[in-house]
């Protein structure tokens, strides 16, 4: 059963990848090739399924194209996939979810994703200005 989640998993993530190209019709930056990487070669399943099936499109998209790839890998291989998916959920902010995933430290991004009270992490992510 794991096996066919991870499977799964990684079709999601090569849809929305492919879908994300279609769609902007342009090359892929290094940075968006090293975050699919991550993506499918260092999550946990369980993370990477949290985060295909609870994502808000928009969001994922933010994830998969502009964090650093070092952030993406804490953020799939260490979170609580609740934690993960309120992350990522409709009514965050992207442009605060940019911020988190780009210029957080990585064990600071460790903490939010790991000890944070759910519900103050999607106000953190949601109504705070990134500037």
């Amino acid at each position: 059963m794991m096996h066919f989640k991870a499977i799964i998993s990684l079709y999601l993530v090569a849809y929305v990848s492919c879908g994300t190209t279609l769609i902007r019709n342009r090359r892929q930056t290094s940075n968006e090739v090293a975050t699919r990487i991550v993506a499918v070669s260092k999550s946990q399943p369980e993370l990477l399924s949290t985060a295909v099936s609870q994502a808000d499109p928009g969001l994922l998209r933010v994830a998969l194209t502009d964090a650093d790839p070092k952030l993406l890998e804490v953020a799939l291989t260490q979170a609580i996939p609740e934690l993960l998916g309120t992350a990522l959920t409709e009514g965050v902010n992207g442009d605060n979810l940019r911020v988190a995933l780009t210029k957080a430290r990585p064990d600071t991004l460790a903490t939010a994703l790991t000890k944070a009270d759910a519900d103050l992490l999607f106000a953190a992510l949601a109504e705070a200005n990134p500037d």
